[in-house]
């Protein structure tokens, strides 16, 4: 039995299973050769990416390399809607980042949205559509900044006892760069919010 899960502007997302499928959808507004290169290109960078971060991302079980991916299925509640209740949680989702960017991986949307606490207690990340490979220590800063954001908009009662262990957690080898990077990002924002 088949069921969706997520229908977004991007792809379809549907349960079969135990397995999870990813079908990136077709783009009529674009050129047919654009538009299949684009999805064939997205579909293999995020096929690579699970496959780095087994184990704090679900298991990639097929790609087509066109436009569709097979993923194991989390079963396990969405860490937004327990993360109030389960502060302790941030500090695995520090760890679980840290390991991300050790690897130079960026999610691009990380929030607790994105976030699956399995029946098994394991968090797991989920959604890497936006994720991408990078080194940069700004890249890096962006991601926490689009977590300390989704944390104040979506968690704003416990804010700062999430992102306080979320930083405990949160130890890559170069932490400090980051954070220094974080805080010029920051700023930057605010600078926007004056205009």
């Amino acid at each position: 039995m088949e069921t969706i899960l997520a229908k977004g502007a991007e792809a379809t997302i549907i349960k079969k299973g135990t397995s999870v499928i990813k079908e990136r959808l077709v783009k009529t507004y674009r050129l047919e050769e654009i538009d299949s290169e684009l999805r064939k290109t997205r579909t293999k960078k995020e096929a690579k990416i699970l496959k780095k971060l087994e184990g704090i991302a679900p298991k990639l079980i097929h790609s087509d390399d066109e436009s569709k991916l097979e993923i194991e299925y989390v079963d396990g509640d969405v860490v937004k809607n327990i993360l109030d209740d389960q502060i302790d949680l941030a500090i695995e989702i520090g760890k679980n980042t840290a390991t991300m960017h050790d690897q130079d991986i960026i999610h691009g949307d990380l929030t607790t949205s994105n976030m699956i606490l399995d029946k098994k207690g394991k968090l797991k990340f989920i959604d890497f559509g936006l994720s991408f490979v990078s080194d940069k220590e700004e890249d890096k800063a962006v991601d926490l900044h689009l977590f300390k954001e989704a944390v104040e908009s979506k968690h704003f009662r416990k804010e700062k006892e999430i992102w306080d262990n979320f930083i405990k957690g949160y130890n890559p080898k170069d932490k400090k760069r980051i954070l220094k990077r974080l805080e010029i990002v920051e700023t930057r924002g605010r600078n926007k919010q004056k205009y």
